[in-house]
């Protein structure tokens, strides 16, 4: 672990998501154990003030303010908060798990995707919120949104990967075609993904220690690629660690990875290399997130159930973590 990092009272279950108010100066947390926590960065770090949902929490956001959120899980509904008021909202519902949801403020919807094979849009100012619903060939497990390129990104099982014209999207009434469909460059399953800042592409992170980075432009196929991160000799054993998290810095664009081996590496896409290593944190990393300013990197750090022999207090650890040194240490190098 980084010295130096700001530690935040976690959740009593692993971290499932996490993200950053509009003005950075705020954390949002959810949880397996059926929580989302609301952390104000202040110093010193003060109690979250935490909002409870019936079943595990497996994504949440925020929306155009700090003081309003939105949150998805197991029990299937869409919510909207209101923090000030501690008022919550169910927008409506989707008919299994709620895997992944983005705010886009540019159009004032909020994506959602889910278990049941639906990607839904919702816009919460109108008295009846849902707005179309589109079909998908799979369970929907991540959503990224690159508001410079006005792309959404659907990443699904059986490596199916469909990206979205918001324009388009947000303005359908019913169902509408995809943009594009793919076939992910990874071979197993896509465990992360995240879009570029400049809107031009995305990294996606698999089960199998492998990240590929891709583009969205059909001209740019030839740059795509895929390398082998995540992975450690053990004893003289090559292991393999699922990439649990990925997220792009607003600013350098180049990105962070973070795997069950407790490691966080940078990476410069463009120059095909790592710009940076962190010291080992003592359970897998289950999220990240970057402050909208580039100044601090949200860290989630939770046992993932990936691998059956662990010791008992490896799965109770949970950690939040606030790092505050990556907008120097994602600058990329100048070329010599």
């Amino acid at each position: 672990m980084s010295a130096g990092d700001l530690a935040l009272q976690p959740p009593a279950d692993g971290v499932s998501s996490i993200s950053f108010s509009p003005d950075s100066s705020r954390v949002l947390v959810s949880s397996w154990d059926g929580t989302i926590q609301l952390h104000h960065l202040v110093a010193p770090p003060q109690p979250p003030a935490i909002f409870s949902h019936p079943a595990a929490v497996l994504t949440s956001t925020f929306g155009s303010s700090p003081t309003i959120a939105f949150s998805g899980g197991l029990d299937k509904r869409v919510r909207q908060w209101d923090f000030e008021t501690g008022q919550c909202r169910v927008l409506g519902k989707h008919d299994d798990a709620i895997s992944s949801l983005v705010w886009c403020p540019e159009f004032n919807v909020l994506i959602t995707t889910s278990w049941d094979s639906t990607l839904k849009v919702w816009d919460p100012s109108a008295e009846i919120p849902l707005r179309s619903t589109q079909n998908l060939p799979a369970r929907a497990y991540n959503l990224s949104y690159a508001p410079s390129s006005a792309r959404l990104l659907v990443s699904m099982a059986h490596r199916h990967v469909f990206w979205y014209d918001l324009n388009k999207l947000a303005a359908a009434d019913g169902q509408i075609s995809p943009s594009q469909e793919r076939e992910s460059a990874l071979k197993l399953l896509t465990r992360s993904v995240a879009t570029m800042a400049d809107g031009k592409g995305w990294a996606s992170g698999s089960i199998e220690g492998r990240i590929a980075v891709e583009y969205f432009d059909p001209a740019d196929q030839g740059s795509k690629y895929a390398f082998r991160a995540h992975r450690q000799n053990v004893d003289g054993v090559d292991c393999v660690y699922p990439i649990n998290a990925l997220a792009y810095h607003p600013i350098h664009n180049t990105f962070a990875s973070g795997g069950s081996d407790g490691c966080i590496s940078i990476w410069d896409h463009n120059a095909k290399k790592r710009m940076k290593l962190y010291p080992k944190y003592p359970t897998a990393i289950s999220a990240l997130a970057f402050s909208p300013d580039g100044s601090k990197l949200a860290i989630g750090a939770s046992y993932e159930h990936d691998n059956a022999v662990s010791k008992p207090e490896d799965q109770g650890r949970v950690m939040v973590l606030i790092k505050d040194t990556v907008m120097e240490d994602c600058k990329p190098k100048a070329k010599a």
